[in-house]
């Protein structure tokens, strides 16, 4: 395979333990300066930028707009120059950290006609494509996100005149979580990367994670160190589990991984980092966090290691910092991976995700943070290490502790993510992260939940505030989901803060905005009071993200609670009037996607209402009624399986299709291990239920296959505990249901259909004839920290 050769370093001629030595020198930090002494490579991250030419990055956006408009005689009305300082603002030294693009449009005589022209003038590929973006949301009515596109545009030549500047607030946006790639890439080919690699860009996402294809390199590495292919099978997690075994949680889950998977990701992660490159982008690349294979240990008895354990898995080997053998595996990965991919100068690893160090002495931890930061910069001069924030979350983490790690190197030789900015920002407990510059970031969803939840409000202010009170530290802003199974809305309303000067004044006329741009351009009031029905409150969440559990796709139990944030009658409302804008609506994919959406959501939230009855009916020893309830409860799981049904965004086959296919020429049991990785993912998390329903789905095929015959096992245990007078057993429970449902379901082979059936729009009007009217909240309880009532 041919070698990518940007910014490719030579490969080294010196011994691994000549490299080792050095290594450790540079631990000791005679070689390496930390932030308390006279730092000489100065900012790092200021040095970040594009690695294509912009000629290059010209014709990759020219080939983007031949992609996402409807024909190509419109994409050649589009006139892209890009310029690394525009003429205008050669003189103004406070803007050189940020994209700026100049879009006007002018009318082009042509024959007896004439068409519309759209000249872009942008500092680089992707701050082009977002300015073309900003023109076709705010200028033709488009709408572009995970889910939809909706794009009408005149065939006659004819475009919208506009004339606009955008100017980036910071230098950076980020974009996904560790965790996407387990949650939602993991069986991704070219064809979705392609289509979300066109959405970063569009979005003015300037600095996306790209950490496919390292298992691959981490095997010539690990070669170079003793350890044959048979070791690494017990070490490498499968697919859908990599990012954990990448971060130290585990080992081997869901694994071996075949040689087929580590030839198409090498591949799909050239076409990837090709792609990103030729837009402008700046990847961030995967490095060495010191967790290594238990075999490693074998081979280096005399090595100092700790171990480590995560949520009832597996032990792992975290090696000791001031190892020789620290610093020369970082330095070696570094070298094998830019040979491969060459770099960005960018780097991502997390050695401390939700595991404590052994110990709080400062000096440990800044030898971890010099140690990790030494095998980068050590083979890239230019290295800035990019660290998630989410550690901080810890009681470990005290003040000395957070100082020895952000200070063990030098300023601006880290860029920290504060994952959760929205809700539980780090960066004021941490005093700004001691002055290491960091991105702000809307953290929306965890496991690839569904649900109908956001942070308007926090978005719409904190972006601001923590920008001022920053002082300059804050360099970016940011979208870190775990999964994209989320509402949209949230996403593009964060994005925004990119180039935002001010918060959004009239938000509920932004969602009417939003309505109509995702609805074809079509004003339909109803669709609207819709959307905004669900702004104060539902899009508001001012608690936690698992405050609620739902009690369809949690384990059944006597005392299940399930909160909401936001009164039942918001969301009520939301779908009365989703329901009457179906005549003129119901053709349109987004509002197709947002019925079956919200269908879902009032099911799940009429879910404990019938729960509280069968509660009622078992504590009050009535077991005809018992029965009864039991019969409408699965009635209802029935017919949620059957709304989802409608629509391939809520359906399990394609999950598990990708997961069979992803591999080209699969062999029939790497198609199995494949499919029970994506079954067990979202459902047990584990060999037994480790982090049980963490990853939960509200899917066709998932419902009907996994949550309705668990709960038809728990409440069949129900009505034998009236019928023999014996006293229910959580414990039997818990073990009938993994031998008879969890385990037997992650290990099944039943195909499920890739494509709906019935029609979407149908389905939910029948629902909503039969459920409206039945419709009793009084059960779900509000928690006590949401916000009574918020205006705008």
């Amino acid at each position: 395979m041919e070698r990518n050769s940007v910014t490719a370093p030579r490969r080294s001629g010196c011994s691994l333990f000549r490299l080792s030595c050095v290594l450790f020198v540079i631990q000791l930090g005679v070689i390496s300066k930390n932030a308390g002494a006279e730092v000489e490579v100065g900012e790092l991250w200021e040095s970040l930028g594009p690695q294509s030419d912009l000629t290059s990055q010209e014709q990759e956006v020219v080939g983007l707009l031949k992609r996402v408009l409807p024909s190509p005689d419109i994409a050649s009305q589009f006139q892209i120059k890009l310029v690394s300082i525009p003429d205008d603002d050669k003189d103004d030294g406070d803007l050189h950290h940020q994209d700026r693009v100049h879009l006007k449009t002018s009318i082009e005589p042509k024959g007896n006609q004439s068409r519309t022209l759209v000249h872009v003038r942008a500092t680089s590929g992707v701050a082009a494509t977002w300015g073309i973006h900003h023109y076709l949301k705010y200028h033709c009515q488009g709408h572009f996100s995970w889910d939809t596109i909706s794009l009408d545009l005149p065939t006659n030549g004819t475009l919208p005149p506009a004339k606009f500047n955008l100017t980036s607030n910071d230098k950076f946006r980020y974009y996904q979580n560790v965790c996407t790639p387990g949650y939602t890439f993991a069986f991704w080919k070219w064809d979705q990367w392609e289509l979300h690699i066109d959405w970063m860009a569009l979005n003015g996402i300037n600095l996306p994670l790209a950490f496919v294809g390292q298992e691959a390199i981490w095997i010539r590495v690990y070669k170079q160190f003793g350890l044959n292919e048979t070791y690494l099978d017990h070490h490498f997690a499968g697919p859908a589990f990599l990012p954990w075994g990448r971060m130290g949680n585990l080992n081997g889950w869901g694994g071996p991984l075949p040689s087929g998977w580590h030839h198409f990701t090498v591949g799909l992660q050239h076409q990837i980092l090709t792609r990103m490159r030729g837009l402008g982008m700046i990847p961030v690349l995967p490095a060495f966090a010191g967790h290594v294979p238990k075999a490693l240990i074998d081979l280096h008895p005399n090595v100092s290691f700790s171990v480590q354990s995560w949520n009832g898995f597996n032990e792992t080997i975290l090696l000791d910092p001031t190892e020789a053998l620290f610093g020369a595996i970082g330095a070696k990965f570094i070298e094998e991976y830019t040979f491969e991919f060459g770099s960005d100068h960018v780097y991502n690893c997390d050695t401390f995700n939700e595991m404590d160090p052994k110990t709080n002495s400062t000096q440990y931890i800044r030898d971890v943070g010099r140690a990790i930061y030494a095998g980068m910069s050590s083979q890239d001069p230019k290295a800035v290490w990019l660290m998630q924030g989410w550690l901080f979350l810890s009681n470990f983490w005290q003040d000395p502790q957070v100082e020895a790690l952000l200070t063990a190197n030098p300023l601006g030789s880290m860029i920290i993510l504060d994952l959760d900015s929205t809700f539980r920002e780090q960066y004021t407990r941490t005093k700004f992260y001691y002055n290491q510059p960091f991105i702000f970031n809307d953290l929306n969803n965890f496991g690839g939940n569904l649900g109908l939840f956001g942070r308007l409000g926090a978005i719409n202010q904190r972006v601001f505030k923590a920008r001022s009170a920053s002082k300059g530290r804050m360099i970016g802003t940011g979208l870190t989901p775990e999964g994209l199974s989320d509402s949209y809305l949230t996403a593009e309303f964060m994005n925004e803060m990119s180039w935002r000067p001010h918060p959004v004044e009239d938000v509920m006329a932004w969602v009417a905005n939003y309505s109509r741009r995702r609805y074809g351009g079509q004003d339909n009031i109803k669709a609207q009071r819709a959307w905004q029905a669900l702004v104060p409150r539902v899009f508001n969440a001012s608690v936690g993200f698992f405050t609620r559990k739902l009690v369809i796709t949690s384990m059944p139990s006597l005392d299940m609670t399930n909160y909401t944030w936001y009164p039942a009658s918001d969301l009520v409302r939301a779908w009365d009037n989703l329901i009457e804008a179906a005549d003129q609506l119901k053709h349109y994919d987004g509002y197709r996607f947002d019925l079956v959406d919200c269908t879902r959501q009032i099911l799940v939230d009429l879910a404990p209402s019938l729960y509280a009855d069968i509660l009622d009916s078992f504590h009050s020893h009535r077991p005809t009624f018992l029965h009864e309830q039991r019969l409408v409860f699965m009635e209802l799981l029935t017919d949620m399986d059957r709304v989802l049904g409608t629509s391939s965004n809520f359906m399990l086959g394609p999950w598990l299709e990708a997961a069979k296919e992803v591999i080209p020429n699969g062999t029939e049991p790497q198609k199995a291990l494949f499919e029970f990785n994506a079954r067990n993912q979202i459902t047990l998390w584990g060999p037994s239920g480790q982090i049980l329903d963490y990853a939960a789905k509200q899917w066709s095929g998932l419902v009907s296959n996994y949550y309705m015959p668990r709960w038809d096992l728990f409440l069949g245990m129900l009505e034998h505990s009236l019928a023999s007078g014996t006293k229910f057993d959580p414990s039997e429970f818990g073990s009938r249901f993994l031998s008879q449902i969890g385990i037997p379901f992650t290990q099944d082979r039943k195909q499920f259909p890739i494509l709906p059936t019935e029609d979407s729009v149908e389905v939910c009007l029948e629902m909503y004839e039969k459920w409206r009217p039945r419709l009793t909240f009084e059960h779900i309880k509000v928690h006590p920290n949401a916000i009574p009532n918020v205006r705008y």
